[in-house]
């Protein structure tokens, strides 16, 4: 499981990076950074208005919670109200706000990606869905296509020499070819039961969701706010130059999150806590031995890395790389001790940490990126991640010191 989730990560950041490159090369750092604007405000509204109910579904359905069909068919018609909500505060408000003073080519991949939010959302759901029934080969090949299918789609544009509005048309497809391929997956599996949602079904749903929302909404700001600074108080170059020295350090950040992803169910599922502690343990030590030695070889080859890959405009990025890769670490370890405290029946303690660091990284940004630009930035994040991590690793000790 664990060995198909590491070659599954190494085949969708393969092809991201492959993405990445065509990306920089073809837009330069501005259309890098307009890019990467666009993509962010409707991102952002889906995660915050999916209320987790993608996780809860995910939660209840591994523990058997309740009865699975009825359960998939209320979270699916909740999150598709809640993704049009979502698309519609994106549509009035976050796009119109943030692209005001951008060209209209801007404005127009702008609302075209505003079908990001539905799309996210219920691909999100669908694959939680997978997760939930230990369906884990259906979800490892399914978190690849989106990548895969955004790879294609950026070759073609790179090719036709489209603007922005066709590396962004590319993006939104990519995501709609995701959800139609998660959709089949679950069709297939166990059926579409569409029924209208049911009372008994969507109370532990959405009370289960809100508890992990507190959280996870603070995390989603927390791994967003730096970019939304570097937006609203700098160019958009800077802001592409940040997104470039971003790209390898998520690289390996989603090493740890696809271990203690295909690792949380079968956690759920233990029958005690021993059980759960042992498996938490063995998680963390293989995601930190991992992640330490591909950041030390990424800082020493960074400078390297970042001009065969996204080419001399982007140079400076090599800078903001070291900078990131002093808390990814840290923030590695986070995600497995995020598994050990929802696995403990604590989710809340997430929130609890997250609105911490968010304070203290806000704070940071306020003070550093005017005087220092995205290098103030990166040096914010590395600081949050070592703060938070520390907070959750106490916050987890009862759990992984159990024997």
């Amino acid at each position: 499981m664990i060995l198909g989730a590491l070659f599954g990560t190494a085949a969708t950041q393969a092809a991201n990076l492959a993405t990445a490159m065509i990306v920089a090369r073809a837009l330069l750092p501005e259309g890098r950074g307009d890019l990467q604007l666009v993509v962010l405000w409707p991102m952002l509204a889906a995660q915050i208005a999916s209320l987790s109910l993608n996780e809860a579904l995910l939660v209840l359905t591994a523990s058997r919670s309740g009865e699975p069909r009825q359960l998939f068919a209320t979270a699916l018609w909740l999150t598709l109200t809640l993704s049009l909500l979502g698309a519609a505060v994106a549509g009035i408000w976050l796009a119109p706000e943030t692209l005001a003073l951008r060209p209209e080519e801007v404005k127009e991949a702008g609302r075209l990606c505003l079908w990001l939010v539905p799309a996210t959302m219920l691909s999100t759901l669908f694959l939680d869905t997978l997760r939930g029934r230990l369906d884990q080969r259906g979800w490892l090949v399914l978190r690849t296509v989106q990548a895969a299918t955004y790879l294609a789609g950026t070759l073609l544009a790179w090719h036709l020499g489209a603007g922005i509005v066709g590396f962004a048309l590319a993006f939104v497809l990519s995501h709609a070819i995701a959800l139609l391929a998660a959709g089949l997956r679950v069709a297939l599996a166990g059926g579409f039961p569409l029924v209208a949602p049911n009372g008994e079904a969507a109370r532990p749903l959405v009370s289960l969701g809100l508890r992990l929302h507190v959280g996870f909404v603070v995390q989603v700001l927390g791994g967003r706010v730096d970019q939304i600074a570097i937006a609203l108080l700098l160019d958009s170059s800077s802001l592409g130059l940040y997104a470039a020295a971003m790209t390898l350090i998520l690289g390996l950040l989603q090493l740890a999150q696809s271990v203690s992803q295909a690792v949380f169910p079968r956690v759920l599922a233990s029958e005690d806590r021993p059980s759960k502690a042992a498996a938490v343990r063995r998680t963390l030590g293989l995601v930190l031995g991992g992640v330490a030695l591909a950041a030390f070889l990424l800082f020493v080859l960074a400078e390297r890395l970042v001009g065969l890959l996204f080419g001399a405009a982007f140079a400076p990025a090599a800078d903001l790389v070291r900078l990131l890769l002093l808390g990814i670490v840290p923030h590695a370890s986070r995600e497995v001790f995020m598994l050990a405290l929802k696995a403990d029946g604590r989710p809340l303690a997430i929130g609890r940490a997250e609105s911490l660091s968010l304070g203290f990284f806000v704070a940071l940004l306020a003070l550093l990126v005017p005087q220092h630009g995205a290098a103030g930035a990166a040096a914010a994040y590395a600081a949050t991640q070592w703060l938070v991590a520390l907070v959750m690793a106490w916050q987890s000790r009862d759990l992984l010191l159990l024997r």
